[in-house]
């Protein structure tokens, strides 16, 4: 009779499972951070090319209106007189309630003219919230205009940007308001390229395209005026005294506000990226400004008729 041998089969011992375990921990932890950075690094440029998109946006609108459009749009019967319907109901006719902002004219230039053609011009702009120092005050507006208020296309938010509100009608964009005059969303000038009704021309731009902002980061979760960081502004298109869509670089004292600083009750450009914000010049091109930028430089940015010369920055 043939004697069988049997092959005796060796398996891991526990000790070793556990360090081969411990070792692909170990090559876990340190290729997440590079991951979690080349994502970011692809968010950011995202983010770039979105405000660079806006700006061609603008430039085609202005080919055919010979005009940028404008930072809002709505009616005023005159300096610090809404109409009715279109005056805040809490504060009166001296400010605005449910003007259109400036992604409306350019959503025809975005991919987005059906969306364009939903949207009822002759009646109040639509948001479904609204938070003054934490106070709920939506909904408001009109609700011709609810359904256009929930398509927000994608060009207009950072993909960086952690959500407090839906990213399909909160934005994270802002036009350049100015360098500090109250307020563009009510009066009929600013120094920047977009106010109320505004009709700025690249003729109007005398400081030069490639030295004047055109679009800039406001990210929706930022301090913005009277709303608090977390509340969540910068609805898609409804506007009302808050400066919905509006960036400015100081506030009515004239002190500058650097990129990042989120401080309440403040026009300022905030970001979600480390180390300043993205920006769209009026001739198309995107920067990234840093937090440390020089304050008369940056002020300079902000005002397309204030005779600065600027060299290379």
């Amino acid at each position: 009779m043939q004697n069988l041998h049997r092959r005796r089969v060796r398996g891991f011992t526990l000790i070793e499972l556990l360090v081969v375990i411990a070792i692909i921990a170990v090559l876990i932890a340190l290729l997440l951070p590079a991951v979690q950075q080349a994502r970011e690094a692809a968010r950011r440029t995202q983010c770039k090319n979105n405000l660079h998109n806006l700006a061609i946006a603008a430039h085609n609108y202005h080919d055919v209106y010979s005009t940028f459009m404008p930072g809002s749009i709505g009616p005023m019967n005159g300096p610090g007189n809404f109409p009715v319907g279109w005056r805040d109901p809490q504060y009166g006719a001296g400010l605005p309630w449910g003007h259109f902002g400036w992604p409306v004219p350019l959503l025809p230039y975005v991919e987005g003219a059906p969306l364009y053609n939903t949207i009822d011009l002759s009646k109040p702009a639509y948001v479904r919230t609204i938070k003054e120092n934490g106070v709920e005050r939506g909904p408001a507006g009109d609700i011709a205009n609810e359904p256009a208020s929930r398509m927000m296309p994608k060009v207009f938010v950072c993909p960086s940007a952690h959500r407090v509100q839906p990213e399909v009608e909160f934005k994270d964009y802002g036009i350049n308001g100015g360098s500090g005059a109250c307020c563009p969303e009510r009066n009929f000038t600013s120094r920047g390229v977009g106010y109320l009704n505004s009709r700025i021309r690249f003729g109007d731009i005398i400081d030069g395209s490639s030295t004047t902002i055109l679009f800039i980061e406001y990210t929706h979760w930022a301090n913005h005026s009277w709303i608090r960081e977390g509340d969540g502004s910068n609805p898609f298109f409804f506007v009302h005294h808050t400066s919905e869509g509006y960036v400015t670089c100081c506030e009515h004292n004239g002190v500058v506000t650097p990129p990042n600083a989120n401080i309440f009750n403040d026009r300022g450009a905030v970001s979600p990226h480390v180390g300043g914000v993205h920006c769209a010049l009026a001739d198309g091109s995107a920067r990234f400004l840093s937090e440390n930028i020089d304050g008369n430089l940056y002020r300079d940015l902000f005002t397309r008729d204030g005779h600065e010369v600027i060299g290379e920055w």
